[in-house]
């Protein structure tokens, strides 16, 4: 055998292994969206059940927030000891195996307890994931990282309607050990593939440097306008352009849609443009997609439906901007990409949680729509950052 062939032998058992870690990943993403998807339709019986108040609710919400939180912040040094591979089996298999818990608990404090414990796995799993997929991507040579967001977002949609479908035919706790059995069935069968960490072993506490705070802070605004828009777009429709409640729901229905079906296109056009191409694009789109919303409220009749269509326009700009600020921290050559997919998602993640709230504030300062100007601004705002946040390379 020739040296040339040895090269080409060795190139294909590579190639092999980061399809087969491509699938794995792919799994990964599909579980941790549908356990978050079956987790949502479980929350009103859960508040019926234990008979809590709005306010006590939210206050156990919030401690799945925090758990989620602190654990990112957390799980830089823990990816960077033992590497995304092993992290995101032991933490898939807890968020998933979490998820009956809730339906199961006797009373708000140890349902507080579980819900910080399955934010926790759940968001240590958040950044695991992705760091692995942007090992695999690296390894592949060709974008991926679109497609498995995508799969994230197919994955809620698949257990929202899992959720619907069998909430009326089991007790609560049945339905979610059901999913979950089944999700870690699937799991278990392709864990065993993920490509190992190269420079794993070096944990300790990595501060992010210039570079990965811009990424993250673009991350924390794209995922600000994605929480704004999914707690405040039936109220907008309602409210503000008179849509019946029927069909204000809708909004944030089509701006999944959207997102999903731009995500699983993303990595062809991010392939073909390059990364800041398409963040400059998808920061364009969805500023003109919120101007469309925001015009909702000046044309009169059509207002609901031309919102909709520019709720959709948003939904398919932002979906590929988390996706290229992931993949280009993942990137990083610091070193720690591990460290720097941590301290995007954490800032991310923050975005989430303030961008909801923020925009409350705003509307009962001034209105809804000027809070919908602020999130178009902040997508303008994304779109010039573009050139300097991403490289033009392709992964």
């Amino acid at each position: 055998m020739t040296g040339a062939e040895d090269i080409r032998g060795v190139s294909g058992r590579m190639a092999e292994q980061a399809s087969a870690a491509r699938w794995a990943t792919v799994a990964a993403f599909f579980l941790n969206g549908t356990v978050f998807g079956v987790w949502a339709t479980q929350i009103p019986l859960l508040k019926n059940r234990l008979d809590l108040s709005p306010a006590v609710l939210g206050a156990a919400l919030l401690c799945l927030a925090v758990g989620a939180l602190t654990a990112m912040i957390a799980s830089g040094p823990l990816l960077g000891r033992l590497g995304s591979a092993p992290v995101t089996r032991v933490t898939a298999l807890l968020f998933a195996g979490l998820l009956p818990l809730p339906s199961l608990v006797p009373d708000v404090t140890t349902l507080c307890i579980v819900l910080a414990l399955f934010g926790a796995s759940g968001g240590t799993m958040d950044v695991a994931m992705n760091a692995q997929g942007a090992l695999v991507e690296r390894r592949m040579g060709r974008p991926i990282m679109s497609s498995l967001h995508g799969m994230w977002s197919l994955g809620g949609l698949a257990g929202a309607g899992l959720g619907g479908l069998l909430l009326p035919l089991m007790p609560p706790a049945a339905q979610a050990g059901l999913v979950s059995a089944g999700l870690l069935a699937l799991f278990l069968a392709l864990q065993g593939r993920f490509l190992p960490d190269r420079n794993a072993g070096g944990g300790g506490l990595v501060l992010p440097d210039r570079k990965t705070l811009l990424l993250g802070l673009l991350a924390a605004m794209a995922f600000m306008g994605e929480g704004a828009i999914l707690d405040w777009s039936a109220i907008h429709l309602r409210d503000d352009l008179g849509a019946p409640a029927s069909i204000a729901g809708m909004g944030f229905g089509v701006f999944c849609a959207a997102m999903a079906a731009g995500r699983f296109s993303g990595d062809r056009l991010r392939h073909r443009f390059g990364g800041a191409t398409l963040m400059r694009a998808g920061g364009l789109l969805a500023t003109a997609g919120l101007g469309c919303v925001l015009a909702g409220g000046i044309v009169g009749g059509g207002a609901p439906v031309l919102a909709m269509v520019g709720f959709g326009l948003t939904g398919i700009g932002l979906s590929n901007i988390v996706p290229v600020l992931f993949s280009t921290a993942g990137s990083v050559d610091s070193g720690h990409p591990d460290h720097a997919v941590a301290a995007v998602s954490t800032m991310g993640y923050a975005g989430v949680l303030a961008g909801p709230p923020l925009v409350g504030f705003i509307a009962e300062a001034t209105s809804l729509a000027t809070a919908f100007a602020m999130i178009a601004l902040l997508a303008l705002g994304m779109a010039a950052a573009a050139a300097r946040a991403v490289p033009r390379r392709v992964v």
